[in-house]
């Protein structure tokens, strides 16, 4: 289902002025998620359900201000049929770049939409080390998996990672170390407390700039892939 839409944001694609289109729905539970409303049943089934025809009608308003779309949720790839669709509108009826924001667990469906040319480019987030994507209801081995098609097919992707110190730190960094090789572009993210995430009482800590930047000092140590901070 697709339930909302920004009509422009700056930050959201590299280089390009974006539309963002918002999926529910989500088979994560990240404590340090923002987006509740988009994540929980409850609080999907409140929020209006927009249709494609909708999304084209403001894209196509906008094209010529916007150069590019970005796909995010929850979790797009859980919508596949839909999101298949909206993505082949998308592709012949604007000339718009498309971006996929992702968390690598539907690699099957990844693949079908990159060898079918409907994406552009795609951010994908690593959460923590792969020991721990239990502790977020998840599963590395499909992630692994992901990563190893973005990394064969060739496309413009970047991996993210949301700084949170409950689930990243040097140690957890050190054991993803092995799944980065090949990586172009690596954000590390700043998490920002906001008013609601998934599970606001538990203790996720923050980080400061200075220990971001000794994060980034140990990935650039141990990384070829250039190496962001954002949110800072």
């Amino acid at each position: 289902m697709i339930k909302g839409f920004r009509g422009t944001s700056l930050v959201d694609f590299p280089d390009r002025l974006a539309a963002v289109v918002f999926f529910a729905g989500c088979n994560f539970r990240c404590p340090f998620c923002y987006n509740v409303d988009l994540v929980l049943p409850e609080r999907i089934k409140s929020l209006e359900t927009l249709a494609p025809e909708e999304i084209l009608t403001q894209l196509r308003k906008r094209e010529g201000f916007i150069q590019g779309v970005v796909i995010t949720g929850g979790e797009p790839t859980l919508s596949k049929n839909l999101l298949r669709s909206l993505l082949e509108r998308i592709r012949t009826e604007t000339d718009l770049a498309i971006k996929l924001d992702t968390n690598g667990s539907r690699p099957e469906v990844l693949k079908n939409l990159i060898e079918e040319g409907l994406l552009d480019y795609v951010a994908l987030d690593l959460k923590t080390s792969p020991a721990r994507y239990a502790e977020l209801k998840g599963d590395f081995e499909p992630v692994k998996e992901s990563l190893t098609i973005l990394k064969e097919k060739g496309l413009p992707f970047e991996i993210r990672i949301t700084a949170v110190p409950y689930l990243v730190t040097e140690r957890d960094l050190e054991e993803m170390l092995p799944f980065l090789d090949g990586v172009p572009l690596i954000a590390l993210q700043r998490f920002i407390a906001e008013a609601e995430i998934l599970e606001p009482d538990r203790d996720l800590g923050l980080y400061g700039p200075e220990k971001l930047e000794e994060l980034r000092s140990f990935l650039r140590k141990h990384v070829s892939a250039k190496v962001e901070l954002r949110n800072v």
